[in-house]
């Protein structure tokens, strides 16, 4: 299995769809779980793997927390490598507009 061929949950393609819909976009933890609807436990795990296999370059916000009166945000990034697998992993899987679900298409 290559980085491009990485095996996703239902979970995980989610997640990866929101990045393929807004590909350039930086997105905070907070803001991922909030649009797609995935609690800490799972969210953070997933971003974890997909950082590793190379989908992801994250960054940490320039701020002092001090000043700001709060932690630093992690933003993440989808990569080349990540668009490239992003669109594998869905390319098997239809997108049901009513539901929301994630289908096998045959």
């Amino acid at each position: 299995m290559t980085k491009d061929d990485l095996r996703l949950s239902p979970a995980g393609l989610r997640l990866v769809r929101q990045f393929c819909d807004d590909p350039a976009r930086r997105w905070s933890g907070t803001e991922l779980s909030k649009q797609i609807g995935l609690g800490s436990g799972t969210l953070y795990p997933l971003l974890a793997k997909l950082e590793k296999a190379g989908w992801l370059k994250p960054e940490w916000e320039v701020i002092d927390p001090r000043e700001a009166g709060r932690p630093r945000r992690r933003y993440y990034t989808l990569t080349a490598t990540g668009a490239r697998g992003a669109r594998n992993a869905l390319a098997d899987f239809q997108l049901q507009d009513a539901v929301g679900g994630l289908q096998w298409t045959t």
